[in-house]
């Protein structure tokens, strides 16, 4: 690793994921790059809350189609299970109050405002890979989710590896949490 860089680093041992791609006098010609300090699986492991929820359009605009406020968490244990559940806030109760009645216009609404998923998850050095058990989403179970992961102290970003179909449209997404 550049010596330059460790320098220059605002917390040298901290757990910070970065490449430069820019080639400096002092540092490994044949990678043109500094160097990496990586993240590790370890520092996933706890209990994660919602911030944010978004998607970004081809044209770079944001939406947030669970709100401004959504709640959720997302579970990552240190044995390699995993639980997301997000949510909107304003869905509408069930006016039966049954758990698995409601209207067809009541179940409608309260799983467009909803994701859940869990199984088994790792992490590779860039990007955690979460093995879908179960979700509320059918089409994801048996699958694989692969999210590019951010950690910056207590707050972790999750983003899609590439553009992938949300609500009728090409997205990509994008998740927010900090750390419980």
């Amino acid at each position: 690793m550049c010596a330059a860089l460790v320098g220059a680093l605002p917390h040298p041992g901290k757990h910070i994921c970065f490449k430069i791609e820019e080639m400096t006098k002092s540092c490994n010609r044949k990678t043109r790059q500094v160097g990496k300090i990586y993240m590790k699986e370890k520092d996933f492991c706890a209990t994660w809350e919602l911030d944010r929820f978004w998607f970004t359009d081809e044209k770079g605009e944001e939406t947030d189609p669970l709100g401004a406020n959504p709640k959720g968490n997302l579970i990552m244990g240190k044995d390699g299970n995993y639980a997301f559940t997000i949510m909107r806030v304003a869905r509408t109760h069930y006016e039966s109050g049954d758990l698995l009645g409601g209207t067809l216009a009541e179940k409608e609404e309260a799983a467009d405002g909803y994701v859940s998923f869990g199984g088994k998850w790792r992490f590779d050095g860039q990007a955690i890979t979460f093995d879908v058990t179960y979700s509320f989403f059918p089409n994801w179970v048996n699958k694989q989710q692969r999210r590019l992961a951010s950690l910056n102290k207590d707050t972790l970003t999750l983003r899609t590896t590439g553009p992938i179909l949300m609500a009728g449209r090409i997205h990509r997404g994008a998740a927010r949490w900090h750390r419980l």
